[in-house]
């Protein structure tokens, strides 16, 4: 990517080290860089740990270099001291178990500068990619593979089209059945959190037990309420899903303590390292195009890749459907 290096971080990165130590300091910037993007209204950026890990291993070093130089500030907050009644320190906040990750501020004007070239990623040493590629040029397409900041989410020139061009070409979806209200289950089950109302739902179809329960008009409006109920700003009052599922609800607000956004994020997060990170990353064909939460395969290879799923996530309902 086109990068604009003010002074500041030339200065800085040309005193971390040897010439490899000074390319991946500039690739850790760049990183930094591309997730201001999504900088809440007073300039702090969610950095995850793990994102930065994948451009290099050493993050640490450049980071701390640039926080040392006033380039960058971490994200802190004022709590009680541990030892001392009196007292209070000043802590960086992240929660792991919540999807919480370090944040970061710029502190110079990152729009003056030098404009270089910088290898921010190489897409091409995951295999997820190298299948996405072979799997769109396959079908005649070629464009953009990109993958967004906000959820991980890999984005391709397929997903908007396929329902319409790709239908009757010998191809099959397998998606996970009521996949978001899953999803959040599966990960309030391993954070050992227990809404027995909640799971009580999954005993039948969730969004028909939703209709059922609060009066609703049929499976897409029970859809429609539960992402609003998921990635909205508060609760939904009119319908008191809130109080259908107490502990969920409460688990849900405590994803979003920073910004409502994060629980939205979290999750997509979550689900991209099942559907892209994991299953593409390992699945035994080389042909499969993602589309959020599904996979779009060869219907004659279908039944052999549910298995696969299948057997990698047992708490997941996997489901097939064809073009």
């Amino acid at each position: 990517m086109k990068v604009i290096l003010p002074v500041e971080v030339i200065n800085c990165i040309s005193k971390i080290g040897n010439k490899t130590a000074r390319k991946n300091g500039y690739k850790i910037y760049a990183a930094l860089l591309l997730m201001s993007n999504r900088q809440n209204k007073y300039g702090y950026f969610p950095v995850p740990s793990t994102y930065l890990e994948k451009i290099n291993k050493r993050y640490r070093r450049a980071l701390n270099a640039l926080q040392a130089a006033s380039i960058i500030k971490p994200f802190t907050r004022i709590e009680q001291h541990p030892n001392l009644l009196f007292e209070s320190i000043e802590k960086r906040y992240y929660n792991v178990s919540r999807g919480i990750c370090m944040k970061y501020k710029f502190l110079i004007d990152t729009t003056k500068g030098i404009e270089e070239e910088i290898e921010l990623e190489n897409h091409r040493k995951f295999r997820w990619y190298s299948i996405i590629e072979n799997s769109l040029n396959e079908l005649g397409y070629e464009g953009k593979i990109s993958r967004d900041t906000f959820g991980r989410r890999v984005h391709h020139p397929v997903i908007p089209i396929y329902k319409e061009e790709l239908r009757n070409k010998g191809l099959a979806l397998i998606d996970a059945k009521c996949s978001q209200p899953r999803l959040l289950l599966n990960i309030m089950k391993k954070q050992k959190v227990v809404d027995v109302k909640y799971e009580a739902a999954f005993k039948v179809d969730f969004y028909n037990y939703l209709v059922q329960e609060l009066k609703l008009q049929d499976r897409q409006q029970a859809k429609d309420l539960f992402m609003f109920f998921l990635n909205s700003n508060g609760y939904v009052p009119d319908y008191k899903i809130h109080l259908l599922f107490p502990v969920a609800s409460k688990f849900i607000a405590s994803l979003k303590t920073k910004n409502y956004k994060d629980a939205a994020s979290y999750l997509q997060r979550e689900e991209s390292k099942i559907w892209i990170d994991d299953l593409l990353e390992n699945i035994p064909t080389n042909f499969a195009l993602p589309i959020h939460d599904c996979l779009l395969v060869k219907d004659r290879e279908v039944y052999e890749i549910l298995d696969y799923c299948k057997s990698q996530y047992e708490n997941i309902e996997f489901q097939i459907s064809y073009l």
